[in-house]
């Protein structure tokens, strides 16, 4: 019971600051491959101030990995519902979720399949400047994959609803079935937030 009354009220509390309607969008280039790849992104997050019902975050990657002289495609869509539970507080923005991860790889069906993973994001915006710095993490995978997936992002908003975010990747994805892919390396790209 209370730990419900606790979740009520943090939930509550963190929808106080978001009493409209919020959309986020986001595109840029994944370097993996030490460079020699360019794997594209792109994705949108909705917010709304409905209590208990999550926000959604819809993210697309195309990743090829190599291994060996060959290149496999893991290219997925991430699914993620999340809870803001700091909005701009003491200029922190504190979200946790769960993701769903979709990976639907045509040349390689051991990996095809929907993987649950843990969600959480964590950023600080630097008080008198366009700046803002944290991280997100994404983590799980089920019986069948061991699956992270971290980033460390900087974001740069000069305009009111614009900007550019710039960082590093880190992902690790066991499959049971198909062997470990580490895809990592630097991304820049631009958002817009309403």
């Amino acid at each position: 019971m209370k730990s419900a009354l606790l979740l009520s009220t943090a939930l509550l509390a963190s929808t106080a600051h978001a009493d409209i309607l919020g959309l986020t969008a986001e595109a840029g280039s994944f370097l993996t491959n030490d460079g020699e790849d360019f794997n594209s992104y792109y994705g949108i997050a909705v917010e709304h101030p409905i209590p208990l019902i999550p926000n959604v975050r819809l993210q697309h990657q195309e990743l090829e990995e190599k291994v060996g002289s060959t290149k496999i495609d893991t290219s997925f869509n991430d699914y993620t519902l999340y809870y803001e539970f700091l909005d701009g507080l003491l200029w922190l923005d504190l979200d946790a979720g769960v993701t769903f991860r979709k990976i639907d790889e045509t040349g390689n069906s051991d990996i095809d399949g929907t993987y649950p993973l843990g969600y959480l994001s964590a950023f600080v915006s630097i008080p008198g400047t366009a700046l803002s710095v944290g991280g997100e993490v994404k983590s799980g995978g089920g019986s069948d994959a061991d699956i992270t997936d971290t980033t460390f992002k900087i974001k740069y908003q000069p305009l009111v609803f614009a900007g550019i975010e710039a960082g590093y990747r880190t992902m690790t994805q066991d499959f049971a079935s198909a062997g470990k892919f580490e895809p990592k390396g630097a991304f820049i790209g631009v958002f817009v937030d309403f």
